[in-house]
């Protein structure tokens, strides 16, 4: 490395480093993700160091540039990451088979129902209140004054089509708060769940307090259990953004559908929501561009 340098200093040729070996081979795409961050921090503080007393007769500005990936590292430090999301159906049959039986079974799959209806983010998720959900209009709406959204944007989400069993279950949800546990507007959307002391077993449910979760580990445990219970594999709450967008890049009729969809995951660019979760499989690349199926008929 001394050498290179010297080289590099010298006007030589510069061989940026390759992330190859045991380390790179294992962690792929994410250790030239890490590497490349971590690259450009070294970047900045030689930079800095240039310019700074007691520092400028050893270190030049150019310097800097030595700390560098190769393209072709950059390259997969910048490819975006294969990004695992369920399919509809598949959050469909997780719903279908929550329990109903108890107040906390109807909290639980309204969670999931709202996760697949919006794809809202599980930090905006928690701090909903009543009062943000219109069923009428089919919208929840994330005033930031009150909802922990995303850099603090105000966001108009809409329910998705086609998941009418969410719909009632969030429904019933609701109805359940309203006559049963007398929650009004202001209360929360998700209250946490209240326990008393037990002399048998430690501690038992005694419904709800009237406060939200003070984390967001408890709705990544009801999405985990609620894949398991159906037999498929963990999906984490976020997946859903990314079900949401992969449905509306193979199914959306028009541009201004996938933008609305982009609007409604609270992206200002629908570029993004095509970089980040608009990913198709290589099957599904295959027939757009050939027009044919698995079983080769033109489609």
């Amino acid at each position: 490395m001394d050498h290179d340098f010297a080289d590099f200093a010298q006007g030589g040729q510069h061989r940026a480093p390759v992330l190859d070996g045991a380390v790179g081979k294992a962690l792929g795409g994410l250790a030239r993700f890490a590497a490349g961050k971590a690259i450009e921090l070294v970047q900045g503080h030689t930079d800095l160091a240039a310019c700074a007393g007691g520092y400028r007769s050893r270190i030049k500005p150019g310097d800097a540039d030595y700390f560098r990936l190769s393209r072709r590292d950059e390259a997969e430090a910048r490819a975006a990451p294969e990004r695992p999301a369920p399919s509809v159906r598949q959050a469909k049959r997780a719903l279908a088979m929550m329990p109903t039986a108890t107040p906390r079974d109807l909290r639980d799959r309204a969670v999931v129902a709202l996760l697949c209806l919006t794809g809202i983010r599980v930090s905006a998720l928690v701090s909903l209140r009543i009062k943000h959900v219109d069923l009428a209009e089919k919208s929840v709406t994330q005033n930031p004054r009150e909802v922990a959204t995303k850099f603090g944007k105000r966001m108009e989400t809409f329910f998705a089509k086609g998941f009418d069993e969410a719909e009632a279950a969030l429904a019933a949800w609701l109805a359940h708060l309203d006559a049963a546990e007398l929650y009004g507007p202001d209360d929360p959307l998700f209250p946490a769940t209240a326990t008393a002391p037990s002399a048998n077993d430690g501690f038992w449910v005694s419904g709800f307090l009237r406060r939200p979760w003070r984390s967001t580990e408890v709705v990544r445990k009801i999405v985990r259990e609620a894949f398991e219970a159906a037999g498929i594999p963990n999906y984490g709450p976020h997946a859903f953004r990314h079900m949401l967008a992969r449905d509306a890049a193979k199914n959306a009729k028009s541009v201004a559908e996938l933008i609305a969809t982009s609007q409604n995951l609270g992206h200002t660019d629908v570029l993004t929501t095509l970089r980040s979760y608009g990913q198709i499989d290589r099957d599904r690349q295959r027939t757009l561009i050939t027009g044919l199926t698995d079983d080769g008929v033109t489609e």
